[in-house]
């Protein structure tokens, strides 16, 4: 089974080898160039891409159909130059296509900002059919025969390099893409992935007003069976947090604790709400909740917050309400997991004792 790995580069020098050499060696690399006035070409060529150049004109969904139009697989795997491949991409694409044969995929993107991982799913694998096309200019989205494409998971991990906060603190970036957004939301003003996007831009510059005021037409638009609504809820909730609204948020988001009752995301933001508000009482539940939900790959998630750091929220909770037993419990969970603050905080609170 040949999958084509299809890529669009620019000025990727520093990162786009080691992407090529996570590429399962059975698979075809296409290396589409938009401009590169450094080594990428050389470097691509070098690790046995096939190379061609597209004029870059504003539009990712035109680059990533051109790269498709171009590759020979008969399933197209889409990759960027600052991610790699995890070691078992090709043994999980093989149990996915004997299941899913005709199917789109996602796969499950590992992007570490700051001490944080932040986990998302995009749809990135697909039958080399011409009826899969690209569409948007920016922040591209995958269309079957006109509609957006059905999909299901594949397993395959990626692995992020790049940093959000650098990209956007970049003014010149920053500029390209408030332009891309803006345009087309003159275009379509209901797009509610796109404004959840232009929310993330602003959030990332500091422009904390306009993130929420985005996140507010987002919110009106109301796509709640869309992948980004729920993480799109959970950004809204941190926004007014930050801007000192906390109560308000929390009776925003309190309706969808039980239409997203396996997002531990939020049922830990809804922990810190609580302590935030003084609902201590909730403090306790939200907590456990986002504990007995887990890690999921479900939602875009902070990695964490179903695990080492609710755990670790619980310890404090216990603590300040004076029950030093159950503190302890929690934090050895959320030590084990190597968290800096829970090792702390045992190891003070054992000195204590």
């Amino acid at each position: 089974m040949l999958v084509s790995v299809c890529m669009i580069v620019r000025n990727e020098e520093q990162n786009l080898e080691r992407a090529l050499q996570s590429i399962p060696e059975s698979y075809e690399k296409i290396v589409v160039d938009t401009g590169s006035t450094d080594a990428s070409i050389e470097i691509a060529r070098r690790n046995g891409a096939v190379v061609s150049s597209f004029e870059w004109i504003q539009d990712f969904a035109a680059a990533r159909n051109y790269s498709v139009s171009i590759a020979k697989g008969k399933y197209i795997l889409v990759l960027d130059a600052d991610e790699l491949l995890a070691e078992d991409t090709e043994q999980q694409i093989e149990a996915f296509v004997r299941i899913y044969p005709d199917r789109a995929g996602t796969v499950n993107i590992e992007n570490r900002i700051k001490d944080e991982w932040h986990t998302h799913r995009m749809v990135r694998f697909f039958p080399n059919d011409r009826k899969y096309v690209f569409e948007g200019a920016v922040h591209e989205k995958l269309h079957f025969d006109g509609e957006v494409a059905p999909f299901e998971s594949t397993g395959v991990t990626v692995v992020h390099y790049g940093y959000q906060e650098e990209l956007y603190s970049d003014g010149k970036k920053t500029s390209q893409y408030l332009d891309l957004y803006q345009k087309h939301l003159e275009k379509n003003p209901e797009d509610g992935y796109m404004l959840y996007q232009l929310a993330k831009l602003y959030y990332s510059i500091g422009e904390k007003k306009l993130a929420l005021d985005t996140l507010e037409r987002c919110l009106a638009v109301d796509e709640q069976n869309n992948l980004y609504y729920p993480v799109m809820l959970v950004m809204l909730g941190y926004v007014l947090k930050d801007l000192g609204h906390s109560r308000l948020a929390e009776e925003l988001l309190t309706p969808f604790t039980y239409q997203y009752n396996d997002f531990p995301d939020l049922f830990f933001l809804m922990g810190l709400l609580a302590m935030d508000t003084g609902k201590i009482q909730d403090v306790e539940s939200y907590f456990i909740k986002a504990l007995q939900i887990g890690e999921t790959r479900k939602f875009s998630s902070v990695k964490g917050v179903g695990t080492f750091k609710a755990s670790y929220n619980l310890g404090v909770y216990y603590e300040v309400t004076n029950k030093k037993e159950q503190a302890l419990k929690y934090y050895k969970q959320a030590a084990q997991d190597q968290y800096g603050p829970a090792v702390e905080r045992l190891q003070n609170l054992t000195k204590s004792l």
